[in-house]
């Protein structure tokens, strides 16, 4: 299964971007989340942190959220996939 996490400024929190597509997840956990992707965004947006890193920090908090959701949705893991990374969305299959 894939799914999709928008990590912009401008995007759904994540909560309800999970419960949109169906999943199941941890309130706590993804609040969490939220919190930490809200910080992302304004130390980006303040220069405090590069491009690079940003989109670092991006991945590794989709990895967490994946971990999660598999974990709540009894999901294997995806295969592999060619997509091209984007800044602002991150898919199922690891492309943050």
């Amino acid at each position: 299964m894939e799914f999709r996490i928008g990590f912009g400024a401008v995007q759904p929190k994540i909560a309800k971007q999970l419960k949109a597509q169906g999943l199941k997840y941890d309130v706590t956990n993804v609040a969490h989340y939220e919190k930490l992707r809200e910080s992302l965004t304004y130390l980006y947006f303040a220069d405090m942190i590069n491009d690079s890193a940003a989109e670092k920090a991006r991945k590794k908090l989709f990895k967490m959220i994946e971990a999660h959701v598999k974990k709540k949705n009894k999901l294997k893991s995806p295969k592999p996939s060619t997509t091209t990374p984007s800044d602002d969305v991150a898919a199922g299959h690891g492309a943050c």
